[in-house]
């Protein structure tokens, strides 16, 4: 059984706040210098907030070339601003990473302190098992900033976002999932995001269900969407909530003697897990092919 402890809800969404109010959209300038400076400037942001970046992302963020991209990418390591990594778990076959003058310049774009770990092998500073789940991570975090209706009038679906890395920092609690996101919504609320690009076992989701029922009681989010490439995680996902949701209510703490859930958490959950199948095929088509 969840309880709700004595968490301090205004001091979390005022942790929030400095990594919400960066501004992220980008927006081509009146003329190419003044875009060039704002793709510089956006790039290196999104590098020292997500750790890493890729061509992929870039020729998608800014509507140019592959090979546009590659130039972009490869002018800021000329610059010593960032510095590439070789590697076949992205798309692209390679991610870049800041350098340390590239730290201190995300500082001054950023207004906020940049943690730099410097590293013989840069390789070294990027989980490479993450790789391709962190790019997903940024795409989802950027695409909903980006959004626009078909007449390309801007409507984004969110107002800001907090990153793993950003939320692994502010909250250290073994009780706190470190979810892939925070974004904050119209209204003032926050929502986890969560991107499912592979299958996990039963086990593996018990706990994922109880460590989002203990933030969302605890006001560190009010609702967790989750987003992927395939509508068959999503199908396994729903069949193991499903099968928990009927089970968690019936079995005991061994310490507390209380049900795991409630029928008021198991209903908390229900309404709090939204699935965003509309990413699906755009994951799948800029990832997967």
């Amino acid at each position: 059984m969840i309880t709700i402890n004595n968490t301090d809800n205004g001091n979390i969404l005022n942790d929030y706040s400095k990594y919400l109010s960066l501004l992220m959209y980008f927006e081509r300038g009146v003329n190419n210098n003044i875009t060039g400076k704002r793709r510089r400037e956006l790039t290196i942001k999104l590098v020292a907030r997500f750790n890493i970046i890729s061509p992929l992302i870039i020729r998608w963020l800014y509507g140019i070339s592959r090979h546009q991209a590659l130039e972009h990418l490869n002018k800021l390591v000329k610059e010593n601003l960032l510095i590439m990594v070789q590697t076949h778990r992205s798309p692209d076959g390679r991610v870049y990473t800041l350098s340390y003058d590239g730290s201190k310049y995300a500082e001054d774009v950023l207004s906020i302190q940049i943690y730099f770990r410097s590293a013989k092998n840069p390789a070294l500073n990027i989980n490479q098992n993450s790789i391709l789940h962190d790019l997903i991570c940024l795409y989802v975090s950027m695409r909903g900033i980006q959004n626009t209706l078909a007449d390309r009038t801007r409507s984004p679906l969110w107002g800001g976002f907090v990153t793993e890395i950003e939320f692994k920092r502010l909250f250290k609690s073994h009780n706190v999932r470190n979810v892939d996101g925070i974004l904050k919504m119209n209204g003032d609320s926050y929502i986890a995001l969560e991107v499912e690009h592979s299958f996990k076992n039963k086990n593996a989701r018990e706990q994922i269900l109880q460590k989002w029922l203990y933030a969302i009681k605890n006001g560190y989010y009010s609702k967790v969407f989750l987003f992927s490439h395939s509508v068959d995680i999503f199908y396994d996902i729903k069949r193991f909530h499903k099968q928990l949701f009927e089970e968690l209510p019936n079995r005991f703490d061994k310490k507390t003697r209380q049900p795991i859930l409630t029928d008021s958490d198991v209903e908390l959950l229900k309404s709090s897990i939204i699935f965003r199948t509309k990413f699906c095929d755009e994951i799948s088509e800029l990832f997967y092919q």
